[in-house]
């Protein structure tokens, strides 16, 4: 009992291999004709643009043929093909016969049986449509910064695929992209994480790329008493207050070793005659990192019937 079962999977193996070989052995018939049993492709041809085949499609065919000792080298499954001609297809499902006249063979060689004698396909209605990319972004930047700006390159890809599906996206998205400890700008490759049926349509881009930067996390602060300085003056002028107040934001890199210098303001008088003015705020110059959250209070500004040169 042992010895049969001793090394049972190498025997289960080599009896399902003598069984194969057995169903593909040529058969000689009583006419000098030899049988062969082959598995052979499957090729669809003239699919309509406008539909989309959402069933899982019959990929191979056994046939059997007959072949004298001639034509028997020809015999070999690269030599057959099995042909679907999709050109009349509607939505819905149908079957296709797989008659002896659908299948390609060398000069001289009979089509005996063919099985499965028919494909059962599945049509919808197709459509192509332009999608923008999402980036799906994993982890978080390093401590200190923040995520500013992730840009896909291309950004948009036109696609084909089901019209019931494509009626209800406006995005693909890419497979995670991950930026933990991330602590500046970085270039990526990205790939996209397709929806069933949905495909690219030609051409398309050899490589997406993510664009990713991230830079220092972004602080408040305030600034007092910083001076109002005034530039094209022509008549005497008054301003009250002299100084103002200023709350800013921007990376903790460069607003936490800002100083009052730093800050510059001014009125342009150049455009001002002579009168009374109500100016909500001098124009203020920083970086363009730095946002200006508020700057008070409002200042009067008196323009006087007198010019300075005279």
């Amino acid at each position: 009992m042992k010895s049969l079962t001793k090394n049972l999977p190498q025997k289960l193996l080599a009896f399902a291999l003598a069984l194969f070989i057995w169903a593909i052995a040529p058969t000689p018939s009583k006419k000098g004709l030899t049988e062969v049993q082959l598995f052979i492709p499957v090729t669809y041809i003239n699919a309509p643009k406008d539909l989309e085949m959402t069933s899982r499609p019959l990929e191979s065919v056994s046939i059997s043929v007959s072949a004298s000792p001639r034509e028997l080298p020809q015999v070999h499954p690269s030599n057959f093909q099995a042909v679907i001609d999709l050109e009349n297809a509607d939505p819905g499902t149908r079957k296709y016969r797989l008659r002896k006249s659908n299948i390609k063979t060398p000069k001289g060689v009979r089509i005996v049986a063919v099985t499965p004698d028919a494909a059962e396909i599945t049509f919808e209605e197709a459509m192509e449509k332009e999608l923008t990319i999402q980036p799906v972004l994993v982890g978080t930047p390093a401590k200190g910064f923040v995520l500013e700006k992730v840009s896909i390159l291309p950004d948009k890809l036109k696609v084909h695929g089901p019209a019931r599906i494509l009626r209800t996206i406006d995005q693909l998205e890419t497979r995670a992209l991950n930026i933990e400890a991330l602590n500046g700008e970085i270039e990526m490759f990205a790939q996209i994480n397709w929806p069933d049926g949905i495909q690219p349509v030609p051409p398309t881009p050899d490589v997406l790329t993510a664009r990713i930067q991230v830079g220092s996390e972004p602080i408040n602060r305030r600034f007092d008493a910083i001076p109002i300085g005034l530039v094209n003056q022509v008549y005497v002028t008054r301003v009250n207050p002299k100084v103002f107040h200023i709350a800013i934001r921007g990376p903790k890199s460069l607003v936490e070793n800002m100083n009052a210098e730093d800050i510059q303001a001014f009125i342009d008088l150049k455009n001002y005659r002579p009168g009374t003015y109500k100016i909500k705020s001098p124009t203020v110059r920083l970086r363009p990192e730095i946002q200006i959250q508020e700057v008070w209070p409002p200042i009067d500004l008196w323009v006087l019937n007198q010019k300075i040169y005279e």
